[in-house]
């Protein structure tokens, strides 16, 4: 598997707003954020700097200001980072943190639907048990 570059939770911030308005400006997303934080200008074009050069963002420089968009579309951001968290927890402790993510999450109606749907075709082919993956399978 290819490794993943991570985006810290402020830059997941920054993020959002640019995934939400499809693009936008340095202002823009400072002026969302300052709302939201208590963070600076100067941290926020830090965040956008940083998310530049991980390839998240691209500028768009032909004309000032400069117009952020995403790189990487937000579903598959989401993908890969609940990917790269998955696969670092043992087998038999996935199922669990799923459930805890459902309970304290809010889920339309649509959205518990599939899942339902999702866990019912699942459901047929799943073992009685998962086993522990966390040591080799010779160690054992």
């Amino acid at each position: 598997m290819k490794e993943v570059e991570t985006m810290s939770r402020a830059e997941w911030q920054v993020m959002r707003i640019i995934w939400t308005l499809g693009q936008a400006t340095s202002k823009q997303v400072i002026e969302i954020l300052e709302q939201k934080t208590d963070w600076k200008a100067a941290t926020i074009k830090t965040l956008i700097i940083r998310l530049q050069k991980k390839h998240f963002l691209k500028a768009v420089e032909e004309k000032r200001p400069y117009i952020y968009q995403p790189t990487i579309e937000e579903d598959v951001a989401i993908k890969e980072n609940v990917t790269d968290l998955f696969d670092n927890l043992c087998c038999m402790r996935k199922g669990n943190a799923i459930n805890e993510i459902i309970e304290s999450s809010a889920i339309s109606q649509a959205d518990i639907s599939k899942m339902i749907a999702t866990l019912n075709q699942k459901a047929k082919t799943a073992p009685e048990e998962v086993e522990c993956d966390c040591l080799e399978a010779d160690l054992k």
